[in-house]
């Protein structure tokens, strides 16, 4: 069952020209960097005149889902599944 977490996070990513978003690599959390070995959907949402990125992305067999503010370049970890 996922876990709603709602943290602030540090990211690893690389913005490439002509590209849409940017590629996450790998994010830090309670101490422990994740390295993303797949990223599965990201899409946008907005809030007002704020534009939110959503990453769902696994690292290992965890699943978690990131979201970048665009106009503040913060990222937050919204939601963990831990892998079975």
């Amino acid at each position: 069952m996922p876990e709603q977490i709602g943290t602030p996070i540090d990211a690893l990513v690389i913005y490439r020209r002509g590209q849409t978003h940017p590629n996450l690599h790998a994010f830090s959390w309670q101490m422990r960097r994740y390295d993303v070995s797949r990223t599965n959907l990201v899409h946008a949402e907005r809030e007002g005149e704020t534009t939110y990125l959503i990453y769902a992305v696994s690292a290992g067999q965890d699943h978690f889902e990131l979201r970048l503010d665009t106009r503040l370049g913060r990222w937050t970890l919204e939601e963990r599944d831990v892998g079975r």
